[in-house]
């Protein structure tokens, strides 16, 4: 029997420069249509709000979704011919594309395109005609940069503040964050909640565990405590802690599950 990371791919995708303010990145996972049963896919908390499109042509069927500001796991169960494309909001521009806070956006299934129709109002139709990811994309750019939506209307604090927290490998001081941006972290918090609709240490959790995530699926040799002191957890025990209260599982057994997916490229 073939395994199952055959059956299972993921991959992600930068956003063009007219949009890049607006989209963290594209994604895509698909199950290959070979694969004789469903199994349950695991969605791990990532810091972001995604509007995703899924279609299975073998049952002739196609939907919109949305997945909510979280910080806890996510099971669905996934059949053979899946296809998921989606985009993933950048976190400071949340409440512009939304038009509303984000934090009150849970996970949804499916929705009709009422729900949020300045985003969705022909969008399933435009994305059924899609025959790949980079077709979706395109028509995920085209839909987002209508929006008007320039960088200099939203609050560049936050972007920045978003930026330095994504890109920095070690822990990262929420207070110093503010410090460099001459706000009081109080300031900061406050302003980074009604744009993200997280506060910056739930934000800075995430990606913190999801940049060592990419480390346990792309590098088979690292140790856990080399991956703990890389990015900037106290130690073996504190990464531990945070993968299980993040994705309710070990490090070992997230790194066994992770695996079980074929990766292409991760942002």
């Amino acid at each position: 029997m073939k395994p199952l990371e055959t059956f299972l791919n993921y991959s992600e995708m930068l956003p063009g420069a007219r949009v890049s303010h607006l989209v963290y990145s594209f994604w895509e996972f698909s199950v290959a249509p070979d694969l004789t049963q469903p199994v349950t896919h695991e969605v791990f908390p990532d810091g972001c709000v995604s509007i995703f499109y899924y279609r299975n042509e073998r049952k002739n069927f196609s939907m919109l979704g949305l997945n909510g500001l979280t910080l806890e796991l996510f099971k669905t169960e996934v059949f053979p011919g899946d296809t998921y494309w989606s985009a993933r909001f950048s976190p400071a521009a949340n409440r512009a594309v939304l038009q509303a806070n984000p934090a009150d956006f849970t996970t949804q299934s499916s929705f009709d395109e009422k729900f949020l129709p300045h985003l969705t109002e022909g969008l399933l139709k435009e994305l059924d005609e899609c025959r790949n990811f980079h077709q979706a994309t395109a028509v995920y750019e085209k839909r987002f940069a209508a929006l008007d939506i320039t960088i200099e209307s939203l609050d560049a604090k936050v972007v920045e503040a978003v930026r330095l927290i994504a890109s920095t490998k070690d822990e990262i001081k929420i207070a110093e964050i503010a410090e460099s941006l001459n706000l009081s972290a109080r300031q900061l918090q406050r302003s980074f909640l009604h744009a993200t609709g997280l506060t910056p240490k739930q934000f800075a959790r995430v990606r913190r565990l999801r940049r060592a995530a990419i480390k346990f699926v792309n590098d088979k040799e690292s140790k856990l405590a080399d991956c703990a002191a890389e990015f900037g957890f106290t130690d073996q025990a504190h990464l531990s802690r945070e993968c299980a209260s993040l994705t309710g599982r070990s490090p070992k057994s997230f790194t066994e599950k992770a695996r079980q997916i074929e990766h292409g490229n991760l942002i």
